[in-house]
């Protein structure tokens, strides 16, 4: 019995939908814009918080050392593949590798571009490394790990437009890529890696401002069950002015900007949820003065005032389910689509895929989107399923 009163219900609520279905379909468009905005927001915002987690876990290292005037200069190498050069004295890694806390450590040097025989490769990242103790580059070697003299490995960016091409030139030496890196997610994707010992061979015009006994950047890893909190405090009692990134800081001037945006969108999804229950408030207004007879008739023959509320919020339910569905899609669209104007999106590879926890953002932002819309409704209706019987039908 209740089954087949609410089927009728819903069935009288699609036929009203219908009837009125240029003005439905702008209260469903702007249910859609609101919930393509929550799907944009939450996906964008998730996206880009797990690049910069994946990112700082792929880097194997749980302390980063840099000059202190370059941690910024770090993250966009490491986070946004940007090329970047900054040095420090070399005598800071052989301090630091010498710390009982310490399992492991290796350092880069950063430098310019390859130039390979007909064409450069755009913001690659010239690093020279220490194969010997190195743990950041190898692991992501495809084949033969070893990198003899006068020989590269390049970043899956690089070998993605060069390829192993035995006649690339490094600042005009000819040099072997003999291996390339799997795709990292990180600046390595547009590195070229050459060994420390081989900078000898590269002339002084080439270096640029590098000079011997300087390094780029330290990478460190803690022996288990080391704090990481406690090496880094030991590591600014011995340098206070030196550059410390953890994995959980690395991207901080990133996660600053995120709170930023997220700010932006929190102010935009107010102001257009207040819009969407203003526009369901002024739609089902005008329905309620329009439908007072057809309220009072309904009413006269047995309907209660429930049967009247639920059969106007399901007016309200299936408008607004419509258009959280093509919200929806909209969302996901502007992630897939438009993010590629976004400098921040692209850098870091953030997208939109189909997993359990992006169709559950969808769902909680659709279902936002569907209670904003019944909020608006649910003020009229009210009031017209509260009307007498008899004064609804003689009113007009």
């Amino acid at each position: 019995m209740h089954f087949n009163s609410a089927m009728a219900i819903a069935s009288i609520a699609w036929k009203n939908v219908a009837r009125k279905i240029f003005r439905n379909f702008v209260l469903a468009l702007a249910v859609s814009l609101l919930v393509a905005l929550l799907v944009f927001a939450l996906l964008f915002t998730k996206a880009v918080r797990e690049d910069i987690d994946a990112a700082a876990m792929r880097l194997g290292a749980d302390i980063v050392i840099v000059p202190p005037e370059a941690k910024s200069m770090a993250d966009e190498f490491i986070l946004e593949s940007l090329v970047k050069t900054f040095y420090m004295d070399q005598t800071e890694f052989k301090t630091l590798i010498d710390l009982p806390d310490i399992a492991a450590g290796t350092y880069q040097i950063y430098l310019h571009t390859l130039d390979s025989g007909c064409c450069s490769i755009d913001e690659g990242q010239v690093i020279a490394i220490d194969p010997a103790t190195d743990f950041i580059v190898t692991p992501w070697i495809q084949g033969n790990k070893n990198l003899n003299a006068g020989e590269v490995f390049v970043g899956s960016y690089v070998y993605e437009y060069l390829g192993l091409i035995a006649t690339a030139k490094l600042f005009g030496s000819g040099v072997d890529i003999v291996g390339h890196l799997e795709e990292t997610g990180t600046g390595l994707d547009r590195g070229i890696f050459m060994r420390v010992e081989d900078l000898s061979k590269i002339s002084k015009e080439a270096m640029g401002s590098y000079t011997p006994g300087k390094i780029s950047i330290i990478f460190l890893k803690v022996r288990e069950g080391a704090d990481v909190d406690q090496v880094v405090a030991k590591i600014r009692d011995i340098n206070p002015r030196i550059g410390i990134m953890t994995r959980g800081s690395i991207g901080a001037d990133v996660r600053n900007t995120l709170r930023d945006i997220l700010k932006v969108f929190s102010i935009t999804i107010t102001i257009s949820s207040v819009l969407a229950i203003l526009l369901a408030w002024s739609t089902f207004t005008a329905m309620a003065n329009e439908r007072q007879r057809e309220v009072g008739i309904l009413r006269a023959i047995g309907a209660r005032r429930h049967h009247i509320v639920q059969m106007f919020l399901g007016e309200a339910f299936i408008i607004s389910f419509i258009g959280g569905l093509i919200g929806t899609a909209l969302g996901h669209g502007l992630i897939l689509y438009l993010a590629g104007d976004f400098n921040l999106l692209t850098r870091l590879g953030a997208h939109s895929g189909l997993s359990p926890e992006n169709i559950l953002l969808s769902a909680l932002s659709m279902f936002s989107g569907i209670a904003v819309c019944l909020i608006g409704a649910l003020a009229p209706v009210l009031r017209l399923a509260r009307m007498e019987p008899l004064l609804a039908i003689k009113e007009e």
